[in-house]
């Protein structure tokens, strides 16, 4: 069985309801303007002597009669022209200097009357010459219209129209939606129709749609400027005559049918598919890019066939070659010519030589070697010096390695040596502090608890800095509510914090839940030393200030407070291992402190810095932001936070 959008019959009929619906949606609308323009939809709509269809036809006449008279009409042909035989126009002319030059009287009453100065440069002569003026002329013209028409002029066809209009009144909106309706059905109608012939679905090329596609397009486009350019005028607006509107709606049809033909032929060719193809454009950009290709293969192939140095040879003797061409001592300068390739030949082979070391060793291949043999001293000296380096990277990194093999082991060692005594000394201070000593007995006993569970806690930090240090803690990366986990560690800390006359502010959006991608233990750890910290060095009576910022992918957390002893300190020293900002060992603390929420925070992909203004101490946590755990699933890796 044929598809409907098969059948020839209904394609034609289709063609022919695009063409008079889209006349119907440009008239209507054009209706729908006169009308809005004319007062129709108004309460009180205007008489067709106020619209501005009139003033406008009045006006094209008044302009009409001036300039006829300045290109040497005679005052008696144009009174004849506009005579009440001819036109519904009258109008009394008027010369620079306030004579009267022509005129015409009304029939019978006038409907309009209107007042215009015009302006002209120059005026026609009896004999043909021109006369020039200085500043324009101005000529004025009193202009009327009579009631009712009775000429066929331009005035009875704007009349018609206005009448039209005013009878369809609002059933203009009605008639310009079904001629919207009824034209965008038929055209996908085409659409889908188009390039389907009877009961098969293979598309078919007729003989616009075989025209390269380019070719198609530029006929099209110089028959429209071929059209527009001879046609010499179309629908005045508010000065219509029927010769002008005949020629609109000719080529108003012309263009909606070369249009529907445009249309047609992009959709059977956009079907058929490869419509790239057929186009002259295409052919010669295929034709022009495997040209270009051969030429890029044939230098590409004879310069890769080339070492280096014959590159920089063959791209000497060219230069050199165009340079003698236009030189006059042509042997003595391919000579020099000749004598500098050679040493610039040697100079770039060794260059590649040590260019070649150095990305090899910056690659991590510190067994390569360069052959120094035969080069330059410069160069030479610099070969043996990539060489030395190699060598000595390879020295440093084993000495590193393991140094810090011995230093872990020494610290993991010593500190399990330590503790075992150490747990002793504190078992038993406790059992003779149960013995109810008395007198300096009992001081001894409570300095001996004191003393010995510093060392304990001394003990405890360097295990973890050497931990921390190496890498050696698990660390899962997972979303955290970094504000909730603030005000746990900030509540853990309450007792110390008010036994050092201390005040908490914590400062986070209120709005906002931040969440970022920490292990929540170690975070709360690097937390759990600022504020450490800042209950022993802080200046008592003073705040303790915690914020917490989101900035596209970075949180920010911040801790500040105002230091009980001088900072003369540099930052970067203060976060070395065994300092403190007191600059004394007389207070408690190991001096790890900083050092270790540095390398916690570093394990956590992060960044940890301070600074010091005055006696102000601030602390920075920089971590990667992630989603709400309901948003992303929580990842092991993230990428590194701006610093």
């Amino acid at each position: 069985m044929t598809k409907l959008t098969h059948r020839l019959g209904l394609k034609v009929l289709c063609i022919f309801l695009v063409l008079i619906s889209g006349f119907g949606v440009f008239c209507s609308i054009v209706g729908i303007l006169f009308a809005g323009e004319s007062g129709i939809f108004s309460d009180v709509p205007d008489s067709y002597y106020e619209t501005p269809w009139c003033e406008n036809t009045t006006y094209s006449y008044a302009d009409t009669v001036v300039r006829w008279y300045v290109d040497g009409t005679s005052s008696a042909d144009i009174e004849r022209y506009f005579s009440p035989d001819h036109t519904n126009f009258s109008f009394r002319l008027y010369a620079p200097n306030g004579g009267l030059v022509a005129k015409t009287e009304p029939a019978g009453d006038v409907g309009m009357t209107a007042t215009y100065n015009l302006y002209y440069s120059e005026i026609r002569n009896a004999d043909g010459t021109y006369t020039v003026f200085d500043t324009p002329q101005q000529f004025q013209v009193e202009a009327s219209v009579a009631s009712p028409l009775t000429a066929a002029d331009n005035y009875w066809l704007s009349y018609r129209l206005f009448s039209i209009t005013m009878d369809l009144g609002y059933g203009l909106f009605f008639i310009a939606i079904g001629c919207i309706l009824l034209f965008l059905l038929s055209l996908i109608f085409l659409v889908c129709g188009a390039g389907h012939r009877d009961s098969s679905d293979e598309i078919y090329l007729n003989v616009q749609d075989r025209i390269p596609l380019d070719v198609y397009l530029l006929l099209l486009l110089g028959l429209v400027m071929f059209v527009s350019s001879i046609s010499y005028g179309g629908l005045y607006y508010g000065n219509p005559d029927i010769g002008y509107l005949m020629m609109t709606v000719l080529l108003f049809f012309l263009y909606e049918s070369l249009f529907l033909a445009a249309l047609m032929t992009i959709s059977t060719r956009l079907k058929k598919g490869g419509w790239w193809r057929n186009a002259i454009l295409y052919h010669i950009f295929l034709f022009l890019l495997r040209g270009v290709k051969w030429c890029m293969s044939i230098v590409r192939d004879g310069i890769r066939a080339l070492p280096s140095t014959w590159k920089i040879a063959v791209g000497w003797l060219i230069l050199s070659s165009i340079y003698v061409i236009y030189s006059k001592e042509g042997g003595t300068v391919m000579t020099l010519n000749i004598i500098l390739l050679i040493v610039f030949c040697a100079v770039a082979a060794q260059w590649q030589k040590l260019s070649r070391a150095g990305k090899q060793l910056s690659q991590g291949n510190l067994e390569y070697k360069v052959n120094t043999r035969r080069m330059l001293p410069t160069f030479r000296e610099h070969g043996e010096n990539l060489n030395n380096i190699s060598k000595g990277i390879a020295i440093a990194l084993n000495q590193k390695m393991k140094s810090e093999h011995l230093r872990t082991e020494l610290i993991t060692n010593v500190s399990h040596d330590i503790k075992t005594p150490l747990t002793s000394i504190i078992n038993y201070v406790d059992l003779l502090k149960k013995e109810g000593l008395t007198g300096q007995a009992a001081e001894y006993i409570n300095v001996l608890d004191r003393q010995s569970h510093r060392l304990k806690k001394l003990t405890d930090d360097l295990v973890e800095a050497s931990k921390a240090s190496t890498g050696n803690i698990h660390c899962a990366l997972m979303p955290t509510d970094i504000s909730e986990l603030v005000m746990q560690a900030v509540a853990e800390y309450e007792e110390k914090l008010e036994k050092a006359q201390l005040e908490a502010v914590i400062t986070s959006p209120e709005n906002e839940t931040i969440y970022a991608l920490v292990d929540g233990n170690l975070m709360w750890r690097v937390l759990s030393n600022l504020l450490s910290n800042a209950c022993k060095y802080s200046q008592p009576g003073t705040r303790v200030y915690l914020s917490i910022k989101g900035s596209g992918d970075t949180v920010l957390i911040a801790v500040k407070n105002v230091s009980r002893d001088q900072l003369n300190i540099d930052p970067d020293e203060l976060m070395e291992r065994f300092v403190r900002g007191d600059s004394s060992r007389s207070t408690e603390g190991s001096g790890l402190g900083l050092n270790i929420a540095r390398s916690l925070v570093d394990l956590q992909k992060g960044k940890f810095s301070i600074s010091i203004d005055g006696d102000l101490f601030k602390a920075q946590i920089r971590c990667a932001r992630v989603p709400a755990p309901g948003a992303q699933n929580p990842q092991e890796e993230h990428t590194d936070p701006e610093s």
